[in-house]
């Protein structure tokens, strides 16, 4: 049997096959053929939803491990960053919150006042920036020794020192330490005197 003869043979029983069938098949691939479409949506809007849980999570993440990588290589960072700009810390100053600067010590160059509160005589600042931890500490230590104030030191490990000055009634508390994400904070607190 030649392969026209097969051919004619197949078309023949194609051509036997009810119209009913024929609309029950074309119906079913209709709705195989939507159902695979709506699959392919709903697997699309699930993996955008994926992408961009992980697109939020991703700068966190990569800060955290950087601060960690930075603790153990210093200078890490910088040197990610001339590969990967999207890593390098904002180089734009933060403006300062309102309120005063009280203490007798000017505020170390470059760190804006991010907080300011006052209750009743109590009052609070705080600074935060990028800047050299060790340099910042002896900026205070150095400015409250200079004008004569008496130093008690309260607490201290590598990322945190917490210090009190006295001199005569005034008294000031100040904690520097070094943030998660790589940044210097300075807090004073004091209280003010009474006026007569």
């Amino acid at each position: 049997m030649s392969k026209l003869g097969l051919f004619s043979l197949a078309a023949a029983r194609v051509m036997r096959v009810r119209g009913r069938t024929w609309l029950l098949l074309g119906l079913t691939l209709l709705v195989m053929f939507g159902l695979l479409i709506w699959a392919a949506l709903a697997l699309m809007g699930w993996f955008f939803g994926q992408v961009q849980g992980w697109s939020a999570a991703a700068p966190q993440a990569t800060q955290d491990a950087l601060a960690k990588v930075e603790a153990v290589v210093p200078g890490a960072r910088e040197t990610v960053a001339e590969y990967v700009p999207l890593l390098k810390p904002e180089d734009r100053p933060r403006r300062d919150v309102s309120g005063t600067d009280f203490a007798p010590v000017e505020r170390y160059p470059g760190l804006p006042r991010t907080y300011w509160n006052r209750e009743g005589r109590q009052v609070t600042v705080q600074y935060e920036g990028q800047a050299d931890y060790a340099r910042v500490l002896e900026h205070y230590i150095q400015g409250f020794v200079a004008q004569g104030y008496t130093q008690d030191l309260q607490s201290a490990s590598p990322d945190a020192e917490r210090h009190a000055w006295s001199l005569d009634h005034k008294r000031y508390v100040t904690r520097i330490s070094r943030t998660p994400q790589g940044a210097v904070s300075v807090h004073i607190e004091t209280t003010l005197e009474r006026s007569p």
